[in-house]
Parts: structure tokens; C-alpha cells; sequence
């Protein structure tokens, strides 16, 4: 379960999945943590199309006439089948055909990518306890950072000598590079300690640049294992709502995730393997494909009779895992007719109970704006899986008469359309209409429900709703127009992000907060209207002189960075400029005030959950479900986390 006063709420991005892309889009919803149980899938994998045991198997004449006659050769009783023979796939009624019906994509399994790496700014949290094979490699990786280079201006950082110090510590960082993820994507980690060393705490670390290869069954990251696909850099985000690390269970905090810490070095050779080698189905796919997505650009190129190449085209590169399903949906022949007859046959297929409705949509939109005047009737279905997935189909292909009956699926309470409504008016960035819905729902009563509308009108591209700053490069804080009770809202996977719904949300007043290690403390009296914030310096265990600010959150922030140089700041009293001033890096100002005081992103959300818990900043706070990082917390026990709730409730 969450930790008292706090919320989880599904932030709307896609877990991690393994394998290969053949499983059914029905199986990943299901291991989707979407909160509403018998949601939609929020988009199935990138699939070729599965068997529905609930719909007869059906096998094409070739495959019956090739058994029959294997079997009249074998003779009675025994079963023969040609060489290289490999069964078709049985489909569905009228979605047999498509690309996925006759080939796998190869190249779309999650990759298990790990390596060693080492944290810093651990303050005497760390260890200087290194392997001595290990040692070796990391001196080497830490030189190739110039770390100790006269050129680079740190000759006084000697690689040994900082592997020594308890300020770093050695660390293992894994993670899962997403599905077919082309290069410059970026992904969570995981980061644990080194087993049997003494490392305390890695809370308030920052991991630095880390080369990530794939997982073998051998020691990660060891130079020469394997070539690189990733890496990884950044700060760490530890548990914020330990109270302190208890000496009877010093485990948790010896763990933590870099948030989008890792980035995709290399593209993944994608290619569609043919079930049963065909040169002439296979000159078909590269045909279709190329007709559909390719315009100008080679999509596909046949490169046998069992291997059709693909690229992912630029203008898909940042929706390709969308690019790879519809690929797999697009049917290989058939004319414009035949694919209206198709496309006929599927508005009856949808409205079946056990319908593949997923995959029925796609297939419709992966035939293109032709089959419009064929599934628009279905809009207004009062079918409600029929009416959203046609729905979707004609918004994404840009019919504007999809628009309002979607609005309509988005303004259902209670409906498990609600939220994946939400989320394609998002997508929906050519038709404005979908703002002003998205904008009513930023004041709705359910939480999953302001942070699907905030996430869609991010995607959608307003600026007049969502007022957006980035804290030096470590997270981005977002305040939200929101009529509603105050909510505060952090992710805790994919961007680092802070989330203020509502205006001018200031801190209350009298305050006294000091968080459990001593390294912020926050005072101001009742009638006082500045309040002064403190930052302990672990390294030394010190504390900066006092900061004067007003006591909002903003303002807070911000001043807190100043007074490291011992000066008083005043400043408004909002709670976002609070947050500002904690995560802001340390600058100098022209008259010699430094501004920021460099708290991590896990630190910053710490306080903000503190603050809201003891009631100084009146507003619930609401953290994003922990789904998306489960397939990386597997690779280590998870007894007691409190970082890992049971996924249940809103």
C-alpha cells in the first residue's frame, strides 16, 4: 500500500515488455496498471495477431491442401510435413490476411541491458570497498570522462582516489531498453549497491555516466562482454518516504532508479521473418508497406523469401512502437473494394462479445481514410467498445467526426473508456475542440483523471493551461490551471516531473518542518511573513545560515539557494517557488547572492510530501503508480519497500 496521506495515480506511460512482439494486445492490458480493472488496453504490444481460443481456428486452403497431401504421402497414421514447413497463425474471422498473420517481428523484444557504474555525493553514505578486477574497469571508464584529465580542468580528481572516498560507491545499474526503441530513446533504471560492501544510503546520489550492455550470464559491464547499447547518467531517485534509514532494515536504501537515465546508443535491426518462406508473400509485404507508410522513402525490402527488412521512417520516430502496429495490421493483397468489403465485415465482427476490438481498430486504420464512410456509423454505437475503437480509428486518421463522440467517451464518469478517451484527444493535436473538454477535466473529482487531461494537453501542445519550468535540467515543474481542491502530483518513472494543480498554492503558516536527516529545515512563525529555510551540506554535516523567504513553495525555493552566501531573501509567498529554490543548481547572482540549493528530484518530492502530510501546504499529494517500474525492481527482492506498493486502489 502507498505510505499514509499519499495517492498513486497511473501517470500514463507504458510499461517495459519482454519478449518478442506476438503476444495479444488483450494479455497486455491486462498486465497493464491501469487503475480501472477491466480498462482497454492502453495500446497492446506491437503484435502480429494471436489465436482467440473463443473463435474458430481458421487455416488457409494452401496450409489444408499442403497437410492433406504430406499426409497421403506419409501414409496412414503418421503425419508428414514438407520441409521448412511452419504452420500459419489461425486468425480471427475477417482479420486474417494482415502482416502479422504470415510473419514475426524480430527486433521488438525488450532488451535486459546492465553494467557497473559509481555513484557520487554520497556525504559518508558510501563505501570505498571496489573488487579488484572491478577497479580496474572503472578507473578506465572514469578516464575516458576525463576524470583526472589536465585538459578537462579536473587533474585533481584522481579516479583511485575518488573510488576510496565514501562519497562514491560502486553500484550495478539494469534496465529494460523498451520495445524496438530506435536510438536517442530513453528509459528507467535500477540501481543497487554492491552486494556485501558497506555502502549505507544512496539517497541524494548521482550516478555518473555508466556504459550499459546486454545482459549475459556473466558479470555486467565488464569491458569487452559485449558491444554497447546504452547509457546511463543521472541523478538517483531513492525512496522518499522513509522516514530515516532504520537500522533494522538498512536494505532500502541501498536501492534506487535513475528516472529517464538511460539512453538508446544504437538502432535495432528490425526485420519481419516470414512463418513459411515465400518469396512471393514476401515481395507482397514490401509492396503494401512501402504503398501505406513509405511515400518517397523505402519502408520494407525483401531480402528473401523468409525476410522482409524495415526501417522505422523519421516522421515515425517518436510513435513507432504506433508505426510497428499498424505495420502488422496492414492486410498484404487486396484492392480498395476488397478492403471495403473488409473493412464491412469487422464493423460486425466489433460488436461480437468476444471481438478483438484492439486489433479490429488498427486493421481499420491501417487501411486508411477510404474505410471512413464504412465505421462512422458505429461513433454514435451504443456499443461502448465499439463506439470508442471505431472512435479512435477515425480521429487518428483525422475525421472530424470523431471528435465529439470522443469528447463524449472522455466526459463519461465511471466509464473504462474514460481515461483512453482522454488520452487519444490528446493525440488528436489538429482538432482544437478536444481543449477545451481536456481543460474542463483538469477540475474533475477523480486524480486519474486531472493527471490523464494534464498529460493529454501536454501532448496535444497547449501552453495556455499547463505553465511549464525546468529545474536545471534535473525535472521540469508544471503548474496547472485546475478550479479544484490543490493537488501536488510527482512521477516516479519515465521524465521527472512536479505537478502543482491549482494557483498560488503558498505554504501555511506557523511552520516548523525539519526532514528526519537533518538536510532541510523550514521555520516561520505565525505572523511572520517570511520563512526561513536551512540546507545541511552532508559532506561536512553543517548547516547554511538561514534563508528569509515568504512562505509559499516557489518562493521557498528559490530564496533557499541564496542564502548559502549567508544573505536573508524575501520573495512571494507560493509554494512554487519553493520547489524552484530546492532544486535549482547553486548561481551566483551579480551582487554576490547564490540562488538554489541543489536537492535532488527524490529530495524536492521528499519535502513536498512531508509538507503536505503535516498539513503546512493544504493541498493531497498524489504519486504516479508504480507499474511502469516493476519488470526492474524483479531483478532484486522487494520485501518491505515501501516504494512498491500493492497496486490497488485509484
Amino acid at each position: 500500500m502507498p505510505p499514509a496521506g499519499a495517492v498513486e495515480a497511473d501517470g500514463g506511460l507504458t510499461p517495459a515488455r519482454r519478449g518478442r512482439y506476438s503476444g495479444s494486445s488483450d494479455s497486455a492490458a491486462a498486465s497493464s496498471p491501469n487503475t480501472y480493472p477491466q480498462a482497454p488496453a492502453r495500446e497492446g504490444p506491437i503484435t502480429a495477431l494471436e489465436t482467440n481460443p473463443a473463435m474458430p481456428a481458421m487455416r488457409s486452403t494452401r496450409t489444408v491442401v499442403l497437410c492433406c497431401a504430406a499426409a497421403l504421402l506419409a501414409g496412414c497414421g503418421q503425419t508428414v510435413r514438407p520441409r521448412g514447413f511452419t504452420p500459419l497463425r489461425p486468425m480471427p474471422p475477417g482479420i486474417q490476411g494482415t502482416v502479422g498473420h504470415y510473419a514475426d517481428l524480430v527486433g521488438s523484444n525488450a532488451m535486459l541491458v546492465r553494467g557497473y557504474g559509481v555513484v557520487v555525493g554520497l556525504g559518508r553514505n558510501g563505501s570505498a570497498e571496489v573488487p579488484s578486477g572491478l577497479k580496474k574497469y572503472l578507473t578506465q571508464q572514469m578516464l575516458k570522462q576525463d576524470v583526472g584529465s589536465h585538459l578537462a580542468g579536473t587533474e585533481g580528481l584522481r579516479p583511485s582516489r575518488m573510488l576510496e572516498d565514501k562519497d562514491t560507491a560502486v553500484v550495478i545499474v539494469a534496465g529494460w531498453i523498451p520495445p524496438a526503441a530506435p536510438k536517442g530513446t530513453r528509459f528507467d533504471l535500477r540501481v543497487e549497491a554492491l552486494p556485501q560492501t558497506q555502502t549505507v544510503s544512496l539517497a541524494g546520489g548521482t550516478l555518473m555516466s555508466t556504459e550499459l550492455r546486454l545482459a549475459l550470464n556473466t558479470p555486467a559491464g565488464l569491458a569487452g562482454e559485449a558491444k554497447t547499447w546504452a547509457v546511463a547518467q543521472g541523478d538517483l531517485f531513492t525512496n522518499p518516504f522513509v522516514e530515516s534509514v532504520e537500522k533494522d532494515n538498512p536494505a532500502r536504501l541501498r536501492s534506487a532508479s535513475v528516472l529517464h537515465g538511460g539512453v538508446v546508443v544504437k538502432d535495432r535491426p528490425l526485420r519481419l521473418e516470414l512463418r513459411r518462406p515465400d518469396y512471393r508473400v514476401a515481395m507482397l509485404m514490401q509492396r503494401r508497406i512501402n504503398q501505406r507508410f513509405g511515400a518517397m522513402d523505402k519502408i520494407a525490402a525483401a531480402k528473401g523469401p523468409s525476410m522482409v527488412e524495415l526501417r522505422i521512417p523519421p516522421p515515425w520516430r517518436k510513435d513507432y512502437e504506433h508505426f510497428l502496429r499498424l505495420v502488422t495490421h496492414t492486410y498484404v493483397q487486396g484492392g480498395p473494394s476488397e478492403e471495403e468489403r473488409h473493412a464491412r465485415e469487422l464493423t460486425e465482427a466489433v460488436l461480437l462479445p468476444t471481438a478483438r476490438c484492439e486489433d479490429i481498430s488498427l486493421v481499420w486504420e491501417a487501411m486508411g481514410r477510404q474505410v471512413l464512410p464504412v465505421i462512422q456509423p458505429l461513433y454514435a454505437s451504443r456499443h461502448p467498445a465499439a463506439a470508442f475503437y471505431a472512435s479512435r480509428a477515425g480521429l487518428r486518421m483525422g475525421d472530424p467526426l470523431a471528435v465529439e463522440p470522443m469528447i463524449h467517451l472522455a466526459e463519461q464518469t465511471n466509464s473504462i473508456y474514460q481515461v483512453p478517451a482522454i488520452r487519444e484527444m490528446g493525440r488528436a493535436r489538429r482538432f482544437v475542440q478536444c481543449l477545451a473538454a481536456l481543460k474542463r477535466l483538469l477540475s474533475s473529482t477523480s486524480d486519474l483523471v486531472r493527471v490523464a487531461a494534464y498529460e493529454a494537453l501536454l501532448t496535444h501542445g497547449s501552453a495556455t493551461a499547463v505553465r511549464r519550468t525546468a529545474i536545471s535540467g534535473q525535472f521540469v515543474l508544471d503548474v496547472v490551471d485546475s478550479q479544484r481542491d490543490y493537488t501536488i502530483y510527482a512521477t516516479r518513472s519515465g521524465r521527472p516531473k512536479v505537478v502543482v494543480f491549482g494557483k498560488d498554492l503558498v505554504l501555511r503558516r506557523p511552520v516548523f518542518y525539519c526532514r528526519s536527516d537533518d538536510l532541510v529545515t523550514i521555520n516561520a512563525n505565525d505572523a511572520d511573513d517570511r520563512v526561513m529555510v536551512e540546507r545541511k551540506i552532508p559532506r561536512v554535516d553543517r548547516m547554511s545560515k538561514p534563508l528569509s523567504v515568504s512562505p509559499t513553495t516557489r518562493e521557498a525555493v528559490r530564496k533557499l539557494g541564496q542564502h548559502e552566501m549567508g544573505r536573508a531573501v524575501y520573495t512571494s509567498p507560493r509554494v512554487e517557488d519553493l520547489v524552484k529554490l530546492l532544486g535549482s543548481m547553486p548561481t551566483q547572482k551579480p551582487d554576490g547572492r547564490i540562488e538554489g540549493l541543489a536537492l535532488t528530484y527524490s529530495q524536492v518530492v521528499g519535502v513536498l510530501y512531508d509538507l503536505c502530510r503535516k498539513d503546512h501546504i493544504g493541498a493531497k499529494f498524489v504519486l504516479q503508480r508504480s507499474g511502469p517500474m516493476r519488470k526492474i525492481y524483479m531483478l532484486t527482492p522487494a520485501v518491505g519497500r515501501p516504494d512498491m506498493p500493492e497496486e490497488t486502489g485509484p
